[in-house]
């Protein structure tokens, strides 16, 4: 049987003799075998509400509601009782919202969570209006949330936003709060 010749390298044999010489007597060494430290993973929190809370929040939501038909591109709805006149206030942008809810990239099971909380937390720190951002995309939760807003009692009115707070993408709010402190509101 016969040798191969080994392939050409481009390393001369004088080079190859040198780098022989000069390692004769090193000895390997030898593996630990100690594996890496992997870091405990923190346990995730949830963020959300707790779920007592967020059910008594979600009571006022139904998804098979549909009391809301939108005849043009702007959205507007008073809630019976209250001065007609609030919706056109909105429209010029007469109240400037106290908080925003940007609602973009969420489900709409996430949406009615978030505008649930929102509503809670308005009522909570007596806030009296509230911007939405709804987006446009496809038009799923632009549909949902005016229907759902209709549905809870502390909405008096609402608005499509206009143009510096999102326009068609968004709804301003006027709520109800436990002291109505600015006459001009009410």
């Amino acid at each position: 049987m016969q040798k191969k010749a080994p392939a050409s390298t481009g390393i001369s044999i004088e080079d190859s003799q040198l780098f022989r010489q000069s390692i004769t007597g090193a000895k390997p060494i030898a593996q630990d075998k100690i594996p890496p430290v992997v870091a405990p993973r923190k346990q995730k929190r949830r963020t959300d509400v707790s779920s007592q809370n967020s059910d008594e929040n979600l009571f006022w939501f139904s998804d098979e509601f549909e009391g809301f038909v939108a005849d043009g591109a702007s959205l507007s709805w008073v809630q019976p009782g209250e001065d007609p006149h609030l919706a056109g206030r909105l429209r010029r942008g007469e109240c400037q919202p106290q908080v925003v809810l940007d609602l973009h990239g969420m489900t709409t099971i996430q949406a009615k969570t978030e505008l649930a909380g929102l509503l809670a937390y308005c009522q909570q720190q007596q806030f009296n209006c509230a911007c939405v951002v709804h987006g446009k995309g496809l038009g799923i939760l632009a549909q949902k949330v005016p229907n759902w807003l209709i549905q809870h009692p502390n909405v008096r009115a609402f608005h499509t936003a206009p143009k510096s707070w999102g326009k068609h993408g968004a709804l301003l709010l006027l709520l109800k709060t436990d002291q109505q402190q600015d006459e001009h509101w009410r």
